[in-house]
Formats: structure tokens, C-alpha cells, sequence
């Protein structure tokens, strides 16, 4: 006899996973992003490695649509 527990790890493994098939974003297309995001808070300084995560958060969020 099969415990809950024993049912629910054997549907877990069973269970395919699912990789994305598309390709991370380029460098160049984050770079691109980051800049526009720079140029819309005015051009000021310091934040860049922000920009960076976010154009990188954006870009991969369009991607899963």
C-alpha cells in the first residue's frame, strides 16, 4: 500500500519539466534597453548596473508572453 506522501513524490517525478527553447537575450539587446532606460531618467548617472537588471527583467518578460 502506497502512502500519500509515497503518490505525491512519484507524480512529482513523473512529472516532465519544461525548458524554454528560446535563447536568452543578447548582450547588445540588454545594452540597447539599458540605454534607453538611461536616457529616460535623464541621463543621470551612477544607476547603471539597474538599467542593466531591469532592461534584462523587461526583455525576458516580453519573451514569455
Amino acid at each position: 500500500m502506497k502512502t500519500k506522501k509515497r503518490k505525491n513524490v512519484e507524480q512529482q517525478q513523473s512529472t516532465p519539466t519544461v525548458h524554454s527553447t528560446q535563447a536568452p537575450p543578447s548582450l547588445e539587446q540588454i545594452r540597447q534597453r539599458a540605454h534607453q532606460i538611461y536616457l529616460a531618467r535623464g541621463g543621470v548617472g551612477d544607476r547603471e548596473l539597474d538599467d542593466w537588471l531591469q532592461a534584462e527583467r523587461e526583455i525576458r518578460a516580453g519573451r514569455d508572453l
